[in-house]
């Protein structure tokens, strides 16, 4: 391997190395920095008494990269091992040592000057992560005291000076990796849906397919999207042209490496990726790139504890990044499904993962490090002062530090765990508290703490959805579950039976794994710490426990299927829950997330009478807010379309576009920006690119004279885009009559007409949206509903519903029917 580019800079980087403490290799991906650095520094010697430390922000290319680099060396003695959570290869020979960022993180805990390592490369510097951030203001501190530690900085070119600059000006060092000339195409999409993202992909699949010109790397934002185009793909191939592989984090790393395979003779190869394949995995042979220009990116509200994974355009700098992956090694071809002007309008980095997250597990290892002024931490960039406030009062709330920031005896307890804050306090409470379910505990947060193993196959999610049901408690809801799908899973004796009961049950074996392996590493962390692992307490003191960990996300039910907690307003249980279909007074959540409403995930009931043994201050909290609600977003639209109405002389302008109004109200006027509904995919692409988000001022949408949403909130108007069935029309009335079980084939039939828009008796000027819903004794109707996200919740619970009726009642042909629409459905709330 001695001819990639960066061997060829070999001394420049050693001369670089024995001249300054640190040093930054800047490179295009491919160059070969992340496997070639750590073996030109082994024939240099620095690995020969101390080890050379790698660092790399994903398990994948811990995993690619030690298995790269071990097989370079030649050695099986364990010379080359990788660590990252709960997974250890390295031995006493081990001298480079390939790791996850969050391990070296608990290793400078261990030992604050990382004295068993000569060099530590951080690689993907230009991720800047979290913990990529943190890891470089915590080895500038170790430089400061070890004159003889190095640290080299590899990155591709993006940005790099402000590494340097962090660094006191180190030099850095730039490899030009030989790249060819790739044409850059526009084919902007006529509608920002999946389905004309979809139809663009597999006509230049197709395309490119039949001209032979090389291997296709199609960049997507997330996990569903890329089964449905790889779906979609595979419908578009009958002459089997293409081989198609998916890749992204969730795969096993089997299903990872499979994108690696040599390409068949007259085959092209086409990896349908998320930007897991911008530069932390390098594939050769690819020609084309296809550029959908989204990614799902990760934002934490500080007010409410929720997190949202929102799909934004990606940088210019990320925009570059996947187009040269086509021209590595010979001239390629980039598609980008967007146009040059929104290409130019883009914002030049990405937003940093500190500026984005929640910091409280970071606060809480610079306790663990005894470093107590957060403020003024070496931080390469400095996170806003509120969000370190709200990291210290989320730890305080559970109980991790006091008032002068030092670890209590359950932060310390919590700091021996490699997990979230929220998820290790929910251990150390059953450690202390509730020592009989321990085991139940560790189960629970071992679903947690790791990815979803329920799979909802693209043309198979009626029969994913038929078994996932098989394991729910209705009576104690999620968590309950959990407990089921774990013994049952591991009362199977050997890998085939596992793998086959994993087949049949829609869980992906890869996860369910993962679950058991966290659950064994937990379990031997208590062992170990002297809390032996018991079981048998009663489902009262499990949810209890579990509550007690996580008491930000205990809710109360306020009003209709809405729910309040502690720190968040209108709460959701979300459809794909257990407990959708029952709404008891008070629940626990395992987290609450946004997308087109905050929802409830992994949900189970609580009585009345456990709250006080979770908190005493509970009860009488969680009912002040029930009893001082504000008015639901519905019940302030019925009181506002009560009062005055006249035309507003004032206007509103949002992203450039200026809106007329009308003004509500007798005593306190408010202007209601009345937005076309032509406008609404640009207003959102708009929001989208935003470096600074306007007033959520009150607004409604009109379509053909109608009203939608009116004086709804403007964000939650933009939440509408991809939810509206403008195609179908405006009903007069919904479809009328009530039906029973003898009448499922004309029901399920109209099911075709759910979220349609249908004109208001009551208000001729509105329109609303048509739900189905079940009005007793196995009766349905279809109704109008003022609220689309109303309608779409309560059309998902009767759904369910009437699917099982019809099991019931042996039709199992319209209950598939009806698991199609409900699919359908579903995705509207992702």
């Amino acid at each position: 391997m001695k001819h990639l580019p960066v061997y060829l800079h070999r001394q420049e980087i050693l001369d670089g190395l024995a001249k300054n403490q640190v040093i930054i290799v800047e490179s295009p991906t491919g160059s070969g920095k992340t496997t070639q650095i750590p073996l030109i520094l082994h024939e240099a010697g620095y690995a020969d008494q101390l080890q050379v430390g790698i660092t790399q922000p994903r398990r994948i290319a811990t995993l690619s990269v030690s298995d790269f680099i071990k097989r370079q060396v030649g050695k099986d003695d364990g010379f080359v091992g990788y660590k990252m959570r709960f997974e250890d290869t390295t031995t006493s020979n081990t001298r480079i040592k390939v790791m996850t960022d969050g391990i070296l993180l608990m290793e400078l805990k261990a030992d604050p000057l990382l004295r068993s390592y000569s060099v530590i490369l951080v690689d993907e510097a230009h991720e800047r992560s979290l913990n990529i951030d943190f890891i470089l203001g915590l080895l500038k501190e170790v430089m400061a005291q070890r004159k003889e530690f190095k640290v080299i900085i590899s990155s591709a070119t993006i940005n790099t000076k402000v590494f340097s600059e962090f660094f006191d000006n180190a030099p850095i060092v730039s490899i030009d990796a030989r790249i060819y000339p790739v044409q850059v195409i526009y084919k902007p999409l006529e509608r920002e849906t999946l389905d004309y993202q979809i139809q663009a992909i597999t006509g230049i699949v197709m395309a490119e397919a039949r001209k032979h010109s090389g291997d296709i790397l199609v960049f997507m934002s997330g996990e569903f999207d890329i089964t449905t185009c790889v779906n979609a793909l595979y419908m578009a191939d009958p002459d089997h042209l293409l081989e198609i592989y998916p890749l992204f984090g969730r795969l096993s790393k089997e299903e990872q490496e499979s994108v690696f395979n040599e390409t068949g003779a007259g085959k092209t190869k086409v990896v349908v990726a998320t930007n897991i394949a911008e530069t932390s995995v390098t594939i050769d042979g690819i020609s084309t790139v296809i550029d959908c220009g989204i990614a799902k990116i990760n934002f934490y509200n500080q007010k409410d504890f929720t997190s949202s994974l929102v799909p934004l355009p990606t940088s210019r700098s990320s925009c570059e990044q996947r187009k040269g992956r086509a021209g590595r090694t010979k001239a390629g071809v980039c598609y980008r499904l967007y146009s040059e002007e929104d290409y130019q309008s883009r914002l030049p980095y990405g937003t940093e993962e500190i500026l984005r997250t929640d910091l409280s597990e970071v606060v809480l290892r610079m306790s663990d490090l005894s470093i107590y002024d957060y403020e003024h931490f070496p931080f390469i960039t400095r996170p806003k002062h509120s969000a370190i406030a709200s990291a210290e009062d989320t730890l305080r709330f559970i109980g991790a530090i006091d008032e002068y920031r030092r670890l209590t005896s359950v932060g310390s307890l919590m700091c021996r765990f490699p997990l979230l804050p929220r998820h290790s306090r929910v251990i150390v409470e059953a450690m202390m508290n509730h020592p009989e379910v321990l085991e139940e505990v560790l189960i629970a947060v071992s679903f947690l703490s790791t990815k979803t193993p329920f799979l909802l196959i693209p043309g198979e999610e009626e029969q994913s959805r038929a078994a996932h049901k098989r394991f729910n408690n209705s009576e104690y809801g999620d968590f309950v579950s959990y407990l089921n799908i774990y013994r049952q899973y591991t009362a199977n004796t050997g890998k085939e039976a596992k793998q086959k009961f994993c087949k049949r049950s829609y869980l992906d074996f890869q996860g369910m794994q993962e679950i058991v392996h966290v659950n064994e590493q937990l379990g031997e962390i208590c062992s170990d710490i002297g809390f032996p692992i018991s079981s048998g307490g009663t489902v009262r003191e499990y949810l209890s426990c579990i509550a007690s960990g996580l008491m930000q996300y205990v809710c109360i039910k306020a009003k209709g299927n809405m729910y309040k907690s502690l720190t968040a307003d209108q709460v959701f249980i979300h459809p794909g829950s257990a407990y959708f279909k029952t709404l008891p007074q008070f629940i626990i959540a395992g987290e609450i997330v946004q997308t087109s409403r905050l929802y409830a995930r992994s949900v189970s009931p609580l009585e009345k009478t456990w709250l006080d043994d979770i908190s005493s201050e509970l009860y009488p909290r969680l009912t002040a807010l029930a009893k001082g609600e504000k008015p639901s977003r519905k019940e302030e639209r019925e009181e506002k379309k009560g009062k005055a109405e006249e035309k507003g002389k004032a206007t509103i302008t949002v992203y450039k576009r200026t809106y007329p109004t009308l003004v509500i109200g007798k005593k306190k006027q408010k202007l209601v920006a009345v937005i076309p509904l032509e406008d609404l995919t640009y207003l959102v692409q708009a929001n989208e690119k935003a470096p600074k988000r306007p007033k959520n001022f009150p607004a409604t949408l009109m379509h053909q004279g109608f009203y939608i949403h009116y004086g709804d909130k403007f964000f939650s108007i933009l939440e509408l885009q991809g939810k509206l069935k403008i195609d179908q029309g405006i009903l007069d009335n919904p479809p009328s009559g009530v039906y029973t079980i003898e009448d499922a084939s004309t029901l399920v039939d109209n099911l075709m007409w759910l979220l349609a828009f249908t004109k208001s008796k009551k208000e001729r000027k509105q329109l609303h949206f048509t739900a189905l819903e079940e009005s007793g004794n196995g009766n349905y109707r279809f109704t109008a509903v003022e609220d689309c996200f109303d309608a779409l919740d309560t059309s998902l619970f009767t759904l369910l519903q009437l699917a099982d009726s019809l099991e019931a009642a042996g039709q199992k042909n319209l209950a598939k029917r009806v698991d199609k629409v409900y699919g359908t459905l579903l995705k509207l709330v992702e």
